[in-house]
């Protein structure tokens, strides 16, 4: 904190460092599709820029790019993103000389029409054989490889954002002896999109929980690509995956089609009828969408809301700590809703559980609401839920070295002692209730849950935290093992 020019006070928020650290609850993962990048492989983006230089500039057919960028303008820091697509096809060339062919380095119809130029120049008082490829692919910018030796020229092209050089099926070195220049001009064609299926999207659930940074998890384009029953099955899916590992919460938007208080009411009734409270804890919707500028041309865009607001989440966890609620807080780069609901149906979707963003006058689009879907009151609170993730994931750096060393009262100990550091540093920052230490929290491994009958190759450990709001404890058992690793269960 530092003093302002004029009388008063001004507060300076200092970021934390930018790496790989799985401690951290400010990291989103996206899954979606994008114009271009690889497919189904989990990516580390740390800006705006690298999303477009990974994936491509945005051609308005998708929701992720610009829910990543709401994610960067709200002042998130860094992102996972796991691209989509159907079994698609990548953009090639004609075969070129001596057998080898040039394609697009990920499929999709993003590179049709790209332009492939070539330029070789025999050896000469100048220097020897050497290459120029220029490729020019439409809304990317223009990428020229100078001065190749033509037996580099495929290494040189793995370093390419936009093509690849691979041999067709006639194979055969390219010619390195031609006496004078000669050029190849060619196009590339044949690349086309297919929308994600369920599988696709099952399989990005699987993917997304073997990360173990990321603490929030976003699909913006997960309702415009599934419908109905699939849809529904694959969120409990994605609720089933990451709710046993209470490290991570799930951004929902509601389907683009919904847009009655009516039709979100019914939607949200069926997701809670068909989960228990343990998955619906694990997840939060935001409605409704965010009018944004367009990315492609001008005007305006429709998005859903998600991405923007693990920006903003992500903010306010640098700002005052996951443990207090995201909410109240201002969106940046949204202009207006796409539904503006009256007063009496706000309260009919608050009711539901939905958290509202609302319209307040002279402080522009803010998020109003922190729960879960879950309708239990020691799961209910976005705050508590996150509260318990950075639990779960201090508890585990903690206590997962001490996985294979012998069961014994030295071991009990050091867990005990181990935990008890987490939880006084989390008490000392105002996140856990009461004046006193014990009225927070309390780690229990003694001979009380571990009788002299219990399998000598497992530790229990026993922890109740009670949040700072309510005074309700948030009950976790550890369990190590010697023949399973650590596993962090909710009671």
């Amino acid at each position: 904190m530092t003093g302002a020019a004029l009388p008063g006070v001004s507060l300076t928020f200092e970021r934390a460092g930018s790496d790989s650290e799985p401690l951290r609850t400010d990291v989103a993962v996206f899954i979606g599709r994008t114009r271009r990048g690889p497919v189904g492989v989990p990516v580390r983006v740390g800006s705006w820029n690298d999303v477009v230089d990974t994936y491509g500039p945005p051609d308005g057919r998708s929701a992720t790019p610009y829910a990543l960028r709401g994610f960067f303008e709200n002042e998130g820091r860094a992102a996972w993103v796991l691209r989509l697509s159907g079994p698609a096809t990548a953009s090639a060339s004609a075969p070129w000389t001596g057998g080898y062919v040039f394609v697009a380095r990920s499929p999709g119809a993003w590179a049709n029409g790209g332009r492939i130029t070539v330029r070789y120049r025999g050896s000469s008082v100048a220097g020897p054989p050497s290459l120029t490829v220029r490729v020019q692919v439409p809304g990317e910018p223009v990428e020229i490889l100078a001065g190749v030796a033509p037996d580099e020229v495929v290494d040189r092209l793995a370093t390419s954002r936009l093509i690849s050089l691979v041999e067709n099926d006639s194979g055969g070195p390219i010619p390195v002896d031609a006496p004078i220049s000669m050029s190849w001009d060619l196009t590339l064609t044949g690349g086309a999109d297919v929308p994600p299926g369920r599988d696709e999207y099952a399989a990005a659930v699987t993917a997304q929980a073997e990360l173990p940074e990321p603490a929030l998890v976003a699909s913006p384009d997960l309702g415009t690509d599934l419908a109905g029953g699939d849809h529904s099955d694959l969120v409990l899916s994605l609720l089933a995956t990451c709710a046993p590992l209470l490290d991570r919460l799930v951004l929902l938007d509601v389907p683009p089609e919904l847009s009655t208080v009516d039709e979100v009411g019914a939607w949200v009734g069926a997701l809670t009828d068909l989960g228990d409270e343990a998955l619906l804890a694990a997840a939060a919707v935001y409605h409704p969408p965010l009018r944004v500028p367009s990315l492609v041309g001008t005007g305006l865009r429709t998005v859903p809301a998600a991405g923007h607001v693990a920006g903003l989440v992500a903010r306010l966890d640098d700002e005052r700590g996951a443990a207090s609620t995201p909410a109240n807080a201002t969106l940046l780069d949204a202009v207006d809703l796409a539904v503006e609901y009256p007063e009496a149906q706000q309260v009919r979707l608050f009711e539901a559980n939905v958290d509202l963003v609302r319209c307040v006058r002279g402080r522009g689009l803010v998020v109003w609401g922190g729960r879960t879907l879950s309708g239990d009151p020691r799961r209910r609170f976005v705050a508590h839920r996150r509260l318990l993730h950075v639990l779960v994931r201090a508890i585990r750096r903690v206590a997962a070295p001490l996985v294979f060393d012998v069961n014994s009262p030295e071991l009990r100990l050091t867990l005990v002692r181990a935990i008890t550091s987490v939880l006084l540093e989390n008490f000392r920052t105002g996140a856990l209730a009461g004046t006193r230490p014990e009225q927070a929290f309390r780690v229990v491994c003694d001979d009380t849950n571990n009788p002299s009958t219990q399998d000598p190759g497992t530790v229990v450990c026993d922890v109740e935290v009670a949040p700072a709001v309510p005074m309700e404890f948030v009950r976790l058992r550890l369990v190590l093992g010697q023949d399973r690793g650590l596993e962090v269960i909710e009671s």
